[in-house]
């Protein structure tokens, strides 16, 4: 808490106007040596409140002790030892002095009562805050302030309605505190989901004084109201379009699509395009909770090397449960892809097939529970967990199983919009073909910030080994280390029209020969640019 210079030269003039005057007989009898013993208390008191402004509780602390050591019954000098108290996170001795100023004055300190509801609020311990606000509500059952108070309590409650009755009371017993009743009510409707009536009350607080900071903060809300009200609609859809350069094409069509390690490159370049879509509906959905089922759609299209041609259909469901600062999901895909294809011939410009002369290649289910945090310190932690069954359809490639598990830690930089990050991936894929098991483990940092006119830019690098305990026909050991770089730059063109580049190279080093050649290692170099919007 900040203490404005008025408030500390009308309490000193308050306490200097009570000593001099409260008493004629006093004033015209002081003894001349009582007049340094009540200067040092002021003088003390004084250092106190400036210790208290520029946030220095153990100064102000030590100079509150000082004036109250030297005048033990005054009480206001009581009454900011336990303001230091509470910044201190002493609230047990805040709390004794609050109650005791009550028990002495409480007309005078009846501010207390809000100091200890303020206390137990603190401390998550609502019911009590309430309580206290009651006791004082008895006492003064026409005090605005009261009130209000009692609407916060509420609202920490969620009993909403509460919560409103008590703001509408404060707006009706002081008129004054209109913008602000209106302000809560408006938070208390944007909690609860009700997002016409909070815009609504938030505009009543503007019109009332639009150039207070109330009415700004109001103003700066409204936006927030309304991404809130498209959040929380019952059904989803997303769609997103790329194009882009691979400068070494792989030979298998579904590398990177599943979560494979990039396949044997071809050495040859090529454009292609992707097109995604992913839509759904919120059977349950509630701020802590949503179950929902949806559908994706996902193809890639190469310009010239269409047998790399991926068509993918994929239904999933997912279960999620919110409860801050702990947020879960788990969710069940099922993937049916096509690979290969043909030019259609119909619109050169357009590479996607969609699945024309494709041919089924793989089915998959996989099974994916995460879990987020949000912690202390705009920390971050999210972990997931994977496992995938995979039946191939080609007639060749044998049936297998993935494992996969990985963490981030992010971290906001404070006083900026800076997220770096550090992860570690770890996965183990089981399959009927012993040279197609392997293993790997990833480790990842990364960074992302805005830069420039509404620019975010994203860099990441990330070292993975990976281990092939029986490759190839001689059943032999392989190791493998990629090293990929990936650089992103993404913009808003207008409200959630996201315009996207990115750039990834991925060099993969490789120890196994065959006939002095390794065909493992290699080098390669895709550019991407995206248009992602959400419906």
């Amino acid at each position: 808490m900040t203490f404005p210079r008025l408030r500390i030269v009308s309490t000193l003039v308050l306490l200097l106007l009570v000593y001099f005057f409260s008493s004629p007989s006093h004033a015209a009898d002081a003894d001349i040596k009582s007049k340094p013993k009540q200067q040092s208390a002021l003088n003390y008191f004084a250092d106190g409140v400036e210790a208290l402004d520029v946030q220095n509780f153990e100064e102000a602390e030590r100079s509150f002790k000082k004036a109250f050591q030297i005048e033990p019954k005054n009480l206001e000098f009581q009454y900011y030892l336990a303001i230091t108290y509470v910044r201190l996170k002493r609230d047990k001795e805040a709390l004794e002095i609050f109650e005791s100023l009550i028990r002495k004055d409480p007309k005078n300190y009846f501010k207390a009562y809000y100091d200890i509801s303020g206390i137990y609020s603190r401390e998550g311990a609502y019911q009590k805050a309430l309580d206290t606000l009651n006791i004082a509500e008895k006492a003064e059952p026409d005090n605005p302030r009261v009130f209000l108070e009692k609407g916060y309590v509420y609202k920490n409650l969620k009993e909403y309605d509460q919560a409103i009755n008590c703001f509408n009371r404060a707006k009706v017993l002081d008129p004054k505190e209109s913008q602000l009743a209106y302000y809560m009510i408006a938070a208390v409707n944007l909690e609860r989901e009700e997002f016409d009536k909070a815009d609504l009350m938030f505009k009543k607080a503007i019109e009332i004084a639009p150039k207070t900071p109330l009415a700004q903060s109001a103003l700066q809300t409204i936006p927030a109201v309304e991404i809130a009200a498209w959040a929380r609609k019952p059904w989803y859809l997303i769609t997103s379009f790329s194009w882009a350069y691979d400068d070494n094409v792989s030979r298998d069509p579904l590398t990177g699509i599943i979560d494979r390690l990039p396949g044997t490159p071809t050495g040859k370049e090529d454009q292609f395009q992707t097109f995604f879509l992913r839509g759904g509906y919120k059977f349950l959905n509630r701020k802590d909770m949503e179950v929902g089922v949806g559908y994706s759609l996902f193809t890639v299209g190469y310009k010239e090397w269409t047998e790399n041609n991926v068509m993918a259909h994929n239904p999933h469901a997912y279960f999620q449960a919110n409860y801050d600062p702990v947020y879960f999901r788990f969710q069940y895909d099922f993937s049916y892809f096509y690979s290969g294809g043909k030019d259609q011939g119909i619109n050169p410009p357009i590479y996607l097939t969609f699945g024309n002369n494709s041919s089924p290649k793989l089915r998959m289910h996989s099974f994916m529970p995460t879990i987020s945090i949000l912690e202390p310190y705009d920390l971050r932690t999210d972990m997931n967990l994977g496992y995938q069954i995979k039946e191939y359809l080609d007639g060749m490639t044998a049936d297998g199983s993935r494992y996969a598990f990985d963490i981030a830690q992010s971290y906001k930089i404070p006083a900026t919009e800076c997220y770096p990050r550090v992860g570690y991936r770890h996965a183990y894929e089981h399959s009927g073909d012993n040279s197609s098991i392997y293993g790997y483990h990833e480790f990842f940092v990364g960074v992302s910030s805005p830069i420039y006119w509404g620019i975010t830019g994203d860099v990441s690098f990330s070292y993975m080994r990976t281990r092939y305990p029986e490759f190839g026909i001689d059943r032999e050991e392989r190791f493998d280390e990629t090293y990929t770089v990936s650089v992103s730059l993404n913009r808003y063109v207008f409200q959630r029209l996201l315009v996207s580049f990115t750039y990834l190279h991925i060099k993969n080093d490789s120890d196994y020969m065959v006939n002095g050649k390794d065909d493992y290692t290699f080098e390669k170099n895709q550019y991407l640019l995206s248009i992602t919007y959400p419906f």
